[in-house]
């Protein structure tokens, strides 16, 4: 049985359910934290200043979270694309990241390259390259080639742009996978470290940000204020920002071990088939062009 937001928030306080359903009530009747804490501890069962504001941004976040999930629910709903097994883990999504992560591929967007290539019918040629990768890449291509079909912009006109549609719905589908999300977000917040560089032919103007033009720390430990201050120098365009690991700021650079992670997720390895490079080379796009990007996005 699920618990009641009242009942999540006693759970995480450490109160009694009744000390958190008196707090909301009260909240909810338009009291303020010092008001409760000061002239209602008859009713919240003593709750003290630092309970209650703790309980108050909860309260706020949660029902947000709620407010947000039946949106979710009813949006995939509509699309006629919500089974049981997907209702069940945005029902059971404790975050707003993670209830956003499982929404990722249904969200109206703007037509995409992936897009674009399932309509040109290049679907199954993903499929079969993912699924079986015995197959060779070229002559499983080859079948999909076409010029004949209407409207024009759904011809694929030779081998490479068949293979070209087939990898972008890859990419789409790793880059929105909403576990392979939480594991890369997990890892870059322990093991990433922000890198800032002066922008090219900026080292005078920009001279206010000099502490950072060749500066590097691993984000987990990074003072907001220092992380601030980069960013206020990429928006004023003096600096240029990254979020890289270990490996990719080795002489020379090495991949980043976020691609054998993606590579791990969906169990495509290099085993000397003909579609191995093909799939790892599809896995290193998706990365590079669609999961670092928005991965960066989000922890900077």
């Amino acid at each position: 049985m699920l618990q009641t937001i009242e009942q999540r928030i006693a759970t995480e306080l450490g109160v009694k359910p009744a000390q958190a359903i008196a707090a909301v009530q009260l909240l909810d009747e338009g009291a303020t934290v010092p008001f409760i804490a000061r002239y209602r501890k008859e009713i919240t069962g003593e709750l003290d200043d630092i309970q209650l504001r703790l309980l108050e941004e909860r309260l706020t976040y949660l029902r947000e979270l709620e407010e947000r999930r039946a949106t979710v629910l009813a949006s995939i709903e509509e699309q006629g694309k919500l089974t049981a097994e997907l209702k069940a883990e945005i029902v059971g999504a404790e975050t707003k990241q993670r209830l956003e992560d499982l929404y990722l591929p249904y969200k109206s967007r703007r037509r995409t390259k992936a897009q674009i290539a399932r309509e040109a019918g290049l679907e199954p040629l993903a499929d079969a390259l993912f699924d079986d990768p015995t197959l060779v890449p070229e002559i499983e291509a080859a079948k999909y080639v076409r010029t004949d079909t209407e409207p024009p912009e759904q011809h694929v006109p030779d081998v490479k742009a068949a293979l070209d549609g087939a990898r972008q719905i890859l990419m789409e589908r790793f880059s929105e996978d909403a576990g392979l999300l939480d594991g890369l977000r997990r890892y870059l917040s322990d093991h990433a470290l922000i890198v800032s560089m002066v922008a090219e032919g900026k080292e005078s103007e920009g001279a206010k940000f000099r502490d950072w033009f060749d500066f590097r720390e691993p984000i987990k430990s990074a003072p907001s204020h220092r992380v601030l201050a980069m960013l206020r120098g990429r928006n004023e365009d003096f600096l240029r920002l990254a979020l890289k690991t270990e490996p990719e700021l080795e002489d020379p650079p090495r991949a980043s071990p976020c691609e054998a992670m993606v590579a791990g997720h969906f169990g495509i390895t290099d085993k000397g088939r003909p579609a191995d490079t093909w799939l790892l080379d599809s896995v290193r796009s998706a990365w590079m062009v669609k999961l670092s990007l928005h991965l960066k996005l989000e922890l900077m």
